[in-house]
């Protein structure tokens, strides 16, 4: 018993000095901090929660929810670091983005959440197989409340963080990528780019109990933009910061469809 109550202590430890807050200016003007999000964190494969808007792609034949595009792996090695394991003659390669709108009253953002699920086909001993994982961000603006539309040196983007029990992607959105009609209505074809981040699989840690961007150290710290012990999410448009390696880029991804026809709307710092 002795073992457990110290190991409780020095977790519980942890967390009060490792989650990371967002200062935010009150009504009344004096300084205040948005609350963490304390959340049941699977230490197991994640499973989305359900169908619909924000949660799972429907089963792999469809893919009925969100939008799905092909994804272009930058390199074996690089799918091979994601997986942690070797990879043979990957194909098929795809990404479904299935995501809805959260209005955060106490930062006045508008801010999206969901699933993200990338899939691909390998040869598996003598047969084929299929490698899907799935990684959300919760389902709540409090949890989202990183994931944003905003605008970076003239270039409207989107970006988010997302995760499962192995680690944590960022989703960028960083321009059209269909073809302009040239009658001022928006190109609804978009296309962008997936980073992972991989937990250190040697951890012997709990998960703790909120998303891994509120983690401010240890081997459970997702961040990037890393601001103090917070995270800038306006800085820049792809990560500059938290050891993120791109995944792939993809294209021709149906906007209106992988919103879930949500409006979309711009956040400022």
């Amino acid at each position: 018993m002795k073992r457990f109550y110290l190991t409780l202590a020095l977790v519980l430890s942890l967390l009060a000095t490792g989650c990371a807050s967002e200062k935010k200016v009150s009504e009344n003007g004096s300084a205040g901090e948005e609350e963490i999000p304390y959340v049941d964190v699977p230490d197991t494969e994640y499973v989305p929660p359900g169908d619909g808007p924000g949660q799972g792609p429907g089963p792999d034949s469809n893919w009925r929810y969100g939008a799905t595009a092909a994804l272009s792996f930058d390199s074996h090695q690089v799918l091979s670091e994601y997986i942690m394991g070797a990879v043979n003659s990957p194909r098929e390669a795809r990404i479904n983005v299935n995501l809805e709108r959260f209005d955060n009253e106490k930062t006045g953002r508008v801010t999206y959440g969901g699933t993200v699920t990338i899939s691909y086909r390998d040869n598996v001993g003598e047969g084929e197989g299929l490698a899907t994982g799935h990684f959300t961000s919760g389902h709540s603006a409090s949890e989202t409340r990183y994931n944003v539309w905003f605008e970076k040196s003239g270039t409207e983007a989107f970006h988010g963080f997302f995760t499962d029990h192995m680690g944590a992607l960022i989703l960028v959105l960083d321009g059209p990528s269909g073809p302009d009609l040239g009658d001022g209505s928006p190109r609804d074809k978009w296309g962008g780019s997936v980073w992972f981040k991989n937990f250190d699989p040697k951890a012997t840690f709990f998960h703790p109990p909120t998303r891994c961007w509120f983690v401010s150290r240890g081997p459970y710290d997702c961040r990037s933009w890393i601001s103090g012990k917070g995270v800038d999410t306006f800085r820049s448009i792809n990560p500059d910061s938290g050891g993120y390696k791109r995944l792939g880029r993809f294209s021709g991804l149906d906007l209106k469809k992988a919103f879930n026809n949500a409006d979309i709307v711009f956040s400022r710092p």
